[in-house]
């Protein structure tokens, strides 16, 4: 138990609680709390919670905080995580127990990044946070950097015929999604969190500059990120399309249930059962990003312009990404001999 000042007021502060006791700060009353604050009385009296709390009692509460903030979606997301990727390894373990290499070990257990960026920087790291600013440690344990992971995903696009049979079987504001996903290649959060006032029929450009996800919009993270995009022509289409459904509102797309999406995820039912109508192999919406890059760059066009397109820092990254797709928009090369007609070898 510690006591300190506060405003001449004597404070308790025990197990990660702080709790006035009413006191002025003489000596005779922190002797006094001093004495007495291991007798049962002492606890009734300030109501001093014993019981020390578990890393998944912190865990708990910053769900419920988010709660009110975030999609009832994106809140089962989390719940989904909690249950099975954080309640086995960490069930009945105080927060003070937790150390680094416990961390490392249960990084270990993951096979992809996001799922693990989403345990640690979605629950975790604001459950250390809290259990820090409630006094119960001192320094956080997410001193352990993210092992290298393997993922699974791979670049897979959707060809001009696939593209065409998707938007044929789909309708209403999915349709225009789609349309505007795979003629932009914006990414899916980005165009989640798209406002008509983001649109400039007038000077064809759409306005990138935040992004749907958890629930939450939020500015984009890099300065490339941030960008004007042209609206081609088959883009605009779906934009004018999806103008008569919501041009009234704030956001470009909204849920059945007129609601913002939480992010891509919020898709996923819908997206999956138009890729088995369409009978094609599960590929994420996010191949919609991919399928406009590798279009682009495989029929000539210009890739200083895609990648400005797609918010890359720079060319490299977009060469580098996309190289299988890359074709030269160069004329075949002719030389002096051409021009002076020399014949070699001719029978």
């Amino acid at each position: 138990m510690k006591l300190y000042n506060r405003n001449g007021i004597l404070y308790i502060y025990l197990n990660g609680v702080r709790k006035s006791s009413g006191l002025k700060d003489t000596q005779e009353n922190r002797k006094l709390l001093t004495n007495h604050h291991k007798n049962d009385e002492f606890y009734k009296n300030f109501n001093v919670i014993t019981k020390d709390k578990t890393i998944i009692d912190f865990c708990e509460e910053v769900l419920q905080e988010k709660e009110n903030k975030l999609q009832p979606t994106t809140m089962r997301t989390y719940y989904s995580l909690l249950r099975s990727r954080i309640i086995p390894f960490f069930n009945k373990k105080y927060i003070h127990e937790v150390t680094p290499i416990m961390l490392k070990t249960w990084y270990s257990t993951f096979k992809d990044k996001s799922t693990l960026n989403t345990c640690v920087n979605g629950i975790l790291k604001s459950a250390f946070e809290n259990a820090i600013i409630e006094g119960y440690i001192k320094t956080s344990p997410f001193i352990v950097s993210f092992p290298t992971l393997k993922s699974d995903y791979e670049i897979n696009p959707f060809n001009l015929e696939e593209i065409n049979l998707l938007l044929k079987n789909s309708n209403g504001w999915f349709r225009n999604f789609l349309g505007i996903a795979f003629f932009t290649g914006a990414r899916t959060g980005e165009l989640l969190a798209l406002e008509w006032k983001d649109i400039n029929f007038t000077e064809n450009i759409i306005s990138i500059n935040k992004t749907r996800t958890m629930g939450l919009t939020k500015r984009v993270k890099t300065k490339s990120s941030k960008r004007n995009i042209d609206i081609l022509s088959q883009c605009e289409i779906f934009l004018k399309q999806q103008q008569k459904i919501t041009g009234l509102q704030t956001n470009v797309f909204y849920s059945n249930r007129n609601q913002s999406f939480g992010s891509s995820s919020s898709l996923a039912n819908i997206w999956n059962k138009l890729l088995k109508k369409c009978n094609l192999e599960y590929r994420s919406i996010y191949q919609t990003r991919h399928s406009f890059a590798s279009n682009m760059l495989s029929n000539k066009e210009d890739i200083f312009w895609v990648s400005q397109m797609l918010g890359h820092k720079n060319i490299n990254i977009t060469s580098e990404k996309y190289s299988r797709y890359i074709r030269s928009s160069r004329e075949r090369k002719t030389t002096f001999l051409d021009e002076q007609k020399y014949l070699f070898a001719q029978i």
